[in-house]
């Protein structure tokens, strides 16, 4: 049975991870070398993809880290689903790669997710009206407001509440863990008790950002289908982004 910690252990916890002295850029750099080192031969998507996904990563290895130094036991588990009704916000450039990556699944399971995509648009039109009035740079309440919609994310299948594209599920579904209380999540709109990673986020971007711009240098990225830093720089919500780029699916 994993080791459920108090709030109050939890607060400590959070003051020992930020006094905690280590250098997060590194292995993300050193990511970014052995990816570089590894693309010769390979196309430029097969690259980014990979690049795409092994950044993603490395976000889960460096939370594994923490937790094995802080002797943390996440109590989140498969089926649980409550956090994939949060606003998930993410980038243009995001949704293509995560898109491109979708495109090179076996087709059963990339129709799968077409499917569900464009069954959720169709499905959540009140919802995701509902949604897209919510200001999410200047408003400090739109989470709850975001929560009481009860608008599950797009990728999430309700019949076994699970992910469709967990391997290239956005950095805000890896960063929010639980390590006090199961129930609170079910219980409460906002439970205080779980944490986030999204800290790392910039490592992650810095690590993507590192591997773009070397590619570019060979590669102008209107042959890869991107705008850079454009589609770096344009931010919205999972659902919009996507709907908005869906005829990127082959």
């Amino acid at each position: 049975m994993k080791h459920q910690l108090t709030y109050e252990d939890m607060k400590k916890v959070v003051k020992q991870m930020n006094e905690r002295d280590y250098n997060y850029d590194e292995p993300f750099l050193d990511l970014v070398d052995e990816i570089l080192d590894e693309s010769e031969g390979k196309h430029v998507q097969t690259v980014l993809n990979e690049s795409f996904e092994k950044m993603l990563s490395q976000v889960n290895t460096e939370i594994e880290h923490v937790e094995k130094e802080m002797e943390l036991n996440s109590l989140c588990r498969v089926g649980c689903a409550h956090c994939c009704y949060f606003p998930i916000i993410v980038t243009r450039l995001e949704v293509k790669f995560m898109l491109s990556y979708i495109n090179q699944l076996p087709d059963e399971r990339k129709q799968a997710i077409k499917n569900q995509v464009e069954q959720y648009l169709d499905t959540q039109v009140s919802a995701l009206k509902k949604a897209g009035q919510l200001d999410f740079r200047n408003d400090q309440d739109f989470k709850r407001k975001y929560k009481e919609l009860h608008l599950p994310c797009v990728f999430l299948n309700q019949e076994t509440n699970k992910c469709m594209a967990y391997e290239v599920r956005p950095i805000p579904c890896r960063t929010y863990v639980n390590y006090v209380d199961a129930d609170v999540c079910g219980n409460e709109l906002l439970p205080k008790e779980p944490i986030s990673y999204e800290f790392m986020h910039r490592y992650y971007v810095e690590g993507m950002d590192e591997v773009i711009q070397e590619i570019l240098e060979v590669v102008e990225d209107k042959e890869l289908g991107i705008a850079y830093p454009d589609d770096a720089l344009d931010v919205n919500y999972l659902p919009f982004l996507l709907q908005e780029e869906l005829g990127r699916f082959n």
